[in-house]
């Protein structure tokens, strides 16, 4: 199975950023499609995890996130290759200089209370959004002043010219949200149980806690679709989503289906698995604030200890590939191959911890760790597989499992964590490593500061090619290779479980079509 992750150049999409100033960026138009709103059914999808609210620009929430692109829309989103696509921009252009972006938007789009949408909408939107921390903090801070000389035109001006701006304008917490409603409470005003207003191909119809989360078509979309008349997340364990799947009660499973059960729903002839690259890997974070874990010898040996091969096998079913470097290899172009991990060698790691004082105790311990980690698949088997590999150098680990409402504040915010762990998506730019690891980047938890990291991502992200760009960013995956912040564990694949009848998913036919989790061009067939 180790070879279901591909690397996946995704230099084209990113030239989109930059190489196309003066001129306009057309919108793709999907093939073959049926042309009616609704009429075709509904989607019973598995979502493991329950929102706290449905805010879709939430830092904290991953199941919002999942909910998000089937109701909110965006100026410019991505698809599950990282291509940009237009959404409520119908076409930009870029200066010469690279430091305005003109965008034009969408005639005649509504939100879902029947509320014309305009610029006004998108400059509200990115403005208050700025003022809170967020995934794209780092987008608002670039741009200098946003104007709306009219209400199908939004100019974007930034501070100075910044390669990524397109790509993360498009990536997380910028989805656009009506100013006639949130404007009295905040961009991040939703409360728990409130059916959220956006303009995406679904409005939010009802929503029963610990039960059921249930889209119905908005047949004024202003693009191709929705073709189902509904989608309803069922909110069940994962575990409970399996079974539904083969009882013919739920369509599709598409939020980390459990990879031990993949082998049971794999005999199934009524079902499909697919698996695609990912650009989502895993980590482990060294709390650099506390003790031993300073010294540089220290967590050279937990590398040392962490054998991944096994760690795939045990923990992932051995679907997806060993971490060895310190970017995501799904972006090609920016993934420096010769910046690797330690090699695995345990008897070396003993050495390394006796040389930085950490020596055995009568019991064979030589110092207990807590590793703070998010209790959702397949965390927990990853956290076991672990603590038995590194009590074979004599670190015991206590593992803390949270919820991730949990999780998140206490690496991020309290700090209280020896080791934590950590994943997700590091694309659609190597700007991520930013966000991942610079000093002020936002999830950033483990206390890392280096000013010769800072400035080699700042080089990356102000070159204007991508040669320039990948040398930046290979020094960047260097240093961090030399001061091993982390403990790079595993390299994702998407999966999803879906029933036969199941066509136009992001990942299949609507691929390059529409961004990851839109259901609007999916439709059930025989």
């Amino acid at each position: 199975m180790n070879n279901h992750l591909k690397s996946l150049t995704l230099a084209a999409a990113l030239l989109l950023s930059f190489a196309g100033c003066g001129r306009e960026t057309p919108e793709p138009r999907p093939a073959r499609q049926p042309e009616r709103k609704g009429g075709g059914g509904e989607l019973r999808v598995i979502l493991p995890l329950e929102p706290r609210v449905l805010d879709p620009n939430s830092m904290r929430d991953e199941a919002a996130l999942v909910v998000a692109p089937s109701v909110f829309s965006k100026l410019v989103t991505l698809d599950v290759d990282a291509r940009l696509l237009p959404q409520l921009a119908e076409s930009w252009t870029t200066s010469p200089d690279g430091r305005v972006y003109t965008f034009r938007l969408r005639d005649g789009v509504r939100w879902h209370d029947g509320h014309p949408f305009s610029a006004d909408d998108v400059r509200w939107s990115l403005t208050a959004l700025g003022r809170e921390p967020s995934f794209a903090t780092e987008v608002f801070q670039r741009i200098a002043a946003i104007e709306t000389p009219d209400p199908r035109t939004v100019v974007i001006r930034l501070r100075e010219p910044w390669s990524p701006f397109l790509s993360m304008l498009a990536w997380y917490g910028t989805y656009i949200l009506p100013r006639h409603r949130q404007e009295a409470r905040g961009a991040h005003g939703f409360q728990p149980g409130e059916l959220p207003v956006g303009t995406g191909p679904f409005r939010v119809e009802s929503w029963e806690p610990g039960r059921s989360i249930t889209l119905a078509a908005n047949r004024a979309y202003f693009r191709p679709g929705p073709y189902l008349d509904r989608v309803v997340y069922l909110l069940r364990s994962a575990g409970e989503g399996v079974d539904l799947l083969l009882a013919g009660q739920a369509d599709y499973f598409g939020v980390r289906p459990p990879v031990d059960r993949l082998p049971e729903l794999a005999r199934s002839p009524d079902l499909a698995i697919l698996t695609r690259p990912s650009d989502s890997r895993f980590y482990c974070g060294f709390n650099l604030r506390r003790g031993p874990l300073a010294d540089r010898r220290v967590r050279e040996a937990v590398n040392r200890a962490i054998d991944r091969k096994a760690l795939l096998e045990k923990a992932f079913a051995g679907y997806g590939a060993p971490a060895l470097g310190f970017y995501t290899p799904a972006v090609a172009w920016a993934y420096d191959a010769q910046a690797r991990v330690p090699d695995y060698d345990p008897e070396r790691a003993r050495a390394l911890l006796d040389e930085a004082g950490l020596r055995p105790g009568p019991d064979g311990v030589r110092v207990r760790w807590d590793m703070v980690a998010p209790d959702i698949l397949p965390i927990p088997d990853m956290v076991r597989v672990l603590a038995a590999q590194l009590r074979e150098v004599g670190v015991e680990i206590r593992p803390v499992l949270l919820p991730l409402a949990e999780w998140a504040p206490r690496l991020l915010n309290n700090h209280d964590f020896d080791l934590g762990i950590m994943g997700g998506n590091q694309g659609p730019d190597p700007e991520n490593l930013n966000l991942r690891f610079g000093s002020r980047g936002p999830t950033q938890f483990m206390g890392y500061s280096s000013p010769e990291l800072d400035a080699a991502v700042a080089e990356g992200s102000r070159a204007a090619d991508l040669p320039r760009r990948a040398a930046a960013y290979f020094r960047a995956q260097r240093i961090l290779a030399r001061d091993l912040p982390i403990a790079p564990l595993a390299e994702s694949v998407y999966i999803a479980v879906m029933r036969r009848q199941v066509h136009g998913t992001p990942h299949a036919e609507a691929r390059g079509l529409v961004p990851n989790n839109d259901f609007s061009l999916v439709r059930l067939e025989p």
